[in-house]
Parts: C-alpha cells; structure tokens; sequence
C-alpha cells in the first residue's frame, strides 16, 4: 500500500523518474546507473536543492557519492518493480495532477471570470422569475424543461408571466410576488442564474436555464447602477403568525417606539430591549452591511431612501413592523480590493472550476479529440437490448473493447470506460445513456491531460525535475520501507541476533527495575490480588489473568524504569513521596520484579537495537547494490559544476 505523502518530502535526494530528453551538447550524462543515465542538468537542480536545505553545504564530489547511492537504491526499486503496481501508478499519477494542476488551468478565462463578477456588482438588475423542479430522473428533467419552454412561450404571447409564476412556481414566495425578486446585484445568486440575469436584455425573457434548485426562465425588468451598500440597525415587532388583534398590538408597540426615538431616545439601547429579531438585538439591532438583494423589497426601499444617521418611520414587511436607523454606506469597492471576494464566491459556487475545464477543453482540440460516435451508440443500443447496464456488460465491454475515442493520435476503448465500478449495481437504460457519455469524456479528458503533461515534462526542465523527485521519493519510500525501516520492526529473530552479537554496546550507567506494577480499586482487592497471586503465578500474560480473575477492579503494568525514570516505582521502590493515583485506582504494589545492571534481552533496549539493525541493514544493501549494479560517473561533466 503506498502512503507517500509523509514522506516524499523528507528525501533530500529527489530524483527524476520520467525519462528525461535526450541529452544535448549542453547537458551531458553526468552518470549512469544501472544502464538508466542521468544528465547533468537533473544533478544540478538535486545538488542545489539539496545544499540549500543543507547547514553546511556538500561539495559536488561528496554529493556525487551520495547521490550514486541514492540512484542505486532507486534501481533496486525498478528491478522489483515497484513502479508497475496499480497502487503506486495510482498514487504517483495523482500527485503528478496535482503538481501540474497549474498548467491545466486557464489563467485568462479567470481574469475574465472576476472582471464578469466585478462588472455584475458594480450594476443593479430588477428581475422576475419562473422555476420548475428537475424530476428525479433524465427524462422527468427533460419533460420538466419542455414544460418551462411551453410556459415561456405562453408568456411572450402575452401571457402574465406573474400568473403563470403564482400557478407553476416552485419558489414558495412567488405565490405573493408572483415571481418578482427586485433588484439584484451580483454574487447572490447562482453563476447560471446570475449570468443570465446579467446578459438578457431589458423586457426580454431568458431561455430556459438549469441550476441546482431547478430550471428557470428570467425576465429582466430594469437595469440600474449600482447603489452600493449600506449599514443600518432596526427595530422589529413581529405580526408573521399572529391574529389581527395580535398584529395590532404590534403596531400600537412600534408607534409607541418610534415616539420615544424621536424624542431623543438611544435606537440601540431601545433595540436591544425591545426588538423582536433576536439575531440583531444583542448587538443594539445592528445588521450586516447589505446591498441589492439581500433584504426583502420593503426594506430595501426604506434603508436606501434614507441619510447616514437617519431614522425611518414604521413601516411593514411580511415579518412584521419595523424603525430603521441607517448608520453608514458604502460604494462598491474597487476591482482589486474585491478580488479576494469574488474569488471565494467563484470557489462556492463552482465558478472556480471554470477554467480548469476550458483549459481540458482546449487540450482536448490541441490534441485532436476525436469520438467513435457510432461505436458509442453500439454501447448504448447493447444496453437497451439488455435492458440495463449492469456488471456481465460491463464485463462484455471490457472483455470485447470497442474503440471510442482517440486523443492525440492514441486510441482509447470502452475498457477505459468501464475501469471503474458503477456507482451503483444496475443502471436503467436511461441512466446508462448518460454515464456512458460522461465516461467518454472523462477518459478523454483524462488522455488531454496526460498528454499535455508528457508534453510540459519534455520541453520544461523544472517541471520534469519536480515530477521525477516526487516519482524517485516514492519509489525509494517504498523499497526502504521494504529493505530497512519495515524489515528492521518486523524481524524478531534478526533483532534477537543482533542484540545477542552487540550486548556489549548496551549498557546503563544505573541499574534499573524490571517488573510489573499491579494496581487495584481498593487496599481490599489488592489484599485479594497479592493473596491470588501467592498461589497461582502467572504463565502467560499477567494482565489477561488479572483481567479474568478480577474484571475492572486490578490491572498490572510492565516496567523498565531507573530511579527517576517512572514516578511510581521512585515511590515503591526508592522511597519518593507518593504520587497522585488517577481514575479508580488507589493502590499499587511492586510484583515480580528484579532490578538489573544491563539489559537482559531486546525488549529492554529494543528502541535503540531496531535503530542499529536497521543501520546495520542498510550497509548491507548498500555493499550488495554496489556489486549488483554499475556505475559509471562522467568526471568531465562534474568539473562543470566546480
């Protein structure tokens, strides 16, 4: 299993595992491993990285040595073929996208994006709309928008399209404003449904567009600058539930509050007690700043009426009555001061995504995309015959592959297509129609960026050194992990050996106490605890036995400590002041131990034996590598970099 991230970037030494281009005049072999070269251009990028994470930087000659070590082991690496395992391909092709992301990225249709958003706030547009819901499946979502267009037809015929919102509207406030929303700026809404609010003209109605809550057809009423926005705190006292006896004494409450504020009364003081939206109240009844769109119509209409510091008589909405105290406003900032929020709002609502997919859209010309149409509609006709897509066709189209597709010259089948497993068991002929076109086009936009990739990793010479290390550290992760660091936990016996032939390197300085530490819930238990113990001595495992004999009321705990080392045994063995017990325990005795002058076997030193076998190991791969693998290094070419 390949867990590469944590460790790519420990390697000092990355190294290039594409196939580099081939060498130029100017950018000689500087060594050969293993018959794979290396030119000189890859071991200046590594020898400068490397010096400058370094304190004291490697001459070329001393780095020269460890670098032959690290291309040794990395040919160790392929010869196992490591690199031809579907986890560490799969592992190695995702970082490898998510090191070219920026390449696969179109910079310009970003620009365009933000100067289009900052274009939309800097104007206001006044709309109405009508919106259906999308059915549950294709063809419901296809009756559903023929339904829309049929409406849109009745309209501009002369329909009322605010009846025809009120009927058919599946947005709940159409029913008393059939379908109007007001003025609007942007970044409120959906990009669909903001964009084509933008782009129809004035007194024309949209297309029938999708968004994620549905599809909809958009009337544009008016078009104004934008008023930018403004701070207001207010007063409410709800009517939205209530009686009309209820509704009444509302009104009376804020004529009554409106007497005190224009005597001279603190509007946030007097918010703070007696409005009715407990989100504002706490902060004096201070809201958000908010510009067009964001209040309901009446409210809107009111807080822009007004001056900075002025208090608007009561006044109604659907929530109830309400006194505003417009505070401050604002114009729409500048383009670069509202960049960062246009970004975040690109990124939220899936605009950010945008230039990526013009950028495959692109590669995928560049390239020469090209779809087997009629091959594709044999996968779909063999679907229908058998009456769903499910996994033995699956297993026919990967089994007999039908050429879909071909990206730059290379051809691409319905095994591509189907690599993957269905996103669910069984999918319906309607559904299959539709998965088998997004799986064309992924596995075509897939071949575009590779493609551009392999192309980016010829012709620039960073880019190629940044995938090879990232592809090299992999693969030396994984055959250390192999040959060292995991062999090393692992091998018991090996640890055994290398103790029993090195006892002499471990030693302490102070004897230290070997044993176990038995706690239990009460001085009675442990009475009962040493008692037991007397008679049965353990055989196995001194925690399992105390667990089954005793439940939750004893546990013992292994130690090795000095004095110093472990609180408990200072106390019960050297004479410290008690330490404090935690949880349920409330005594704790000493139980078979010795104190001993040197470890008697690994599990006393084993932290430090693993660390010197696997030294140990190393070396000896090394000394193996070093005669299994030639190595011939280009002197001439190292001078260069003297």
């Amino acid at each position: 299993m390949i867990t590469m991230r944590k460790g790519i970037v420990a390697f000092v030494f990355g190294a290039l595992a594409l196939s580099p281009a081939v060498a130029k005049d100017n950018d000689p072999t500087v060594i050969t491993v293993a018959g794979k070269k290396v030119p000189l251009s890859e071991f200046e990028y590594l020898y400068n990285k490397n010096n400058g994470q370094q304190m004291s930087p490697m001459s070329v000659d001393e780095y020269a040595e460890l670098f032959k070590i690290y291309k040794l082991k990395v040919a160790d690496a392929l010869a196992a073929g490591i690199d031809t395992t579907a986890a560490f391909q799969a592992e190695f092709k995702k970082y490898r996208n998510e090191l070219a992301e920026p390449y696969i990225y179109d910079k310009d249709e970003e620009n365009r994006l933000v100067d289009e958003a900052y274009a939309h706030m800097t104007r206001e547009v006044k709309i109405s709309h009508v919106m259906i819901d999308k059915g549950r499946t294709p063809s419901e979502a296809a009756l559903r928008k023929a339904t829309l267009d049929s409406l849109r037809t009745v309209i501009l015929n002369g329909g009322d399209m605010a009846d025809i919102a009120r009927r058919y509207s599946i947005d709940r406030s159409a029913k008393s404003n059939g379908g109007e929303l007001g003025w609007i700026t942007g970044g409120r809404y959906p990009y669909t449904f903001e964009n084509t609010a933008y782009n129809t003209p004035v007194g024309e109605i949209s297309e029938v567009i999708e968004t994620p809550f549905g599809y909809h057809i958009v009337r544009v009423e008016g078009e104004r600058p934008s008023r930018g926005e403004v701070l207001a705190r207010h007063i409410l006292k709800l009517t939205r539930g209530k009686n009309e006896a209820g509704k009444e004494l509302a009104k009376a409450q804020i004529d009554s509050l409106y007497k005190v504020l224009a005597a001279g009364a603190d509007f946030a003081d007097v918010a703070t007690r007696e409005s009715e939206d407990p989100g504002s109240a706490k902060d004096g009844g201070l809201l958000p700043w908010f510009g067009a769109g964001m209040m309901v119509h009446e409210f809107e209409s009111v807080a822009f009426s007004l001056e900075n510091g002025a208090i608007s008589e009561p006044f109604s909405t659907s929530y109830g009555y309400h006194i505003i105290n417009r505070v401050d406003s604002r114009d729409i900032p500048s383009l670069d001061e509202s960049r960062e929020k246009i970004m975040g709002l690109m990124k939220r609502d899936g605009r950010s995504e945008l230039p990526r997919k013009k950028r495959i859209a692109d590669l995928r010309t560049k390239f020469g995309t090209k779809i087997n149409d009629a091959n594709v509609a044999s996968l779909k006709e063999a679907v229908k015959t058998n009456g769903s897509l499910d996994s033995a066709l699956v297993a026919a189209f990967v089994g007999a592959p039908l050429v879909v597709g071909e990206v730059g010259g290379k051809e691409f089948t319905s095994a591509e297509m189907f690599a993957k497993p269905l996103p669910k068991n069984s999918l319906s002929v309607e559904e299959a129609d539709f998965y088998i076109d997004a799986m064309v086009n992924s596995v075509a936009d897939g071949m575009a960026i590779d493609a551009e990739i392999a192309r980016i990793a010829q012709n620039d010479a960073d880019f190629r050194n940044l995938i090879n290390e990232y592809h090299d550290g992999m693969l030396l992760f994984e055959v250390s992990n192999e040959k060292v660091w995991n062999r090393a936990s692992v091998d018991s016996e090996g640890q055994s050996k290398y103790f029993e032939s090195h006892r002499d390197k471990y030693k302490w300085e102070s004897p230290k106490y070997k044993g176990y530490i038995v706690y239990s819930v009460n001085d009675s238990v442990s009475a009962l605890v040493s008692d037991f113990l007397k008679t049965n001595p353990p055989v196995d495992s001194l925690s399992k036995m105390l667990n089954k004999q005793f439940k939750h009321m004893a546990r013992a705990e292994r130690v090795l400590a000095g004095k110093g080392d472990n609180k408990m045994v200072d106390y019960l063995l050297f004479g410290a002041p008690q330490p404090e017990m935690r949880g349920v325990w409330k005594h704790a005795e000493l139980y078979g131990g010795e104190m001993i002058d040197a470890p008697q076997e690994v599990a006393d030193v084993k932290g430090a034996v693993i660390a010197d076998y696997q030294a140990e190991l190393e070396k000896q791969w090394i000394d193996d590598l070093k005669s299994k693998y030639p190595v011939k290094v280009n002197k001439k070419a190292l001078k260069k970099l003297q």
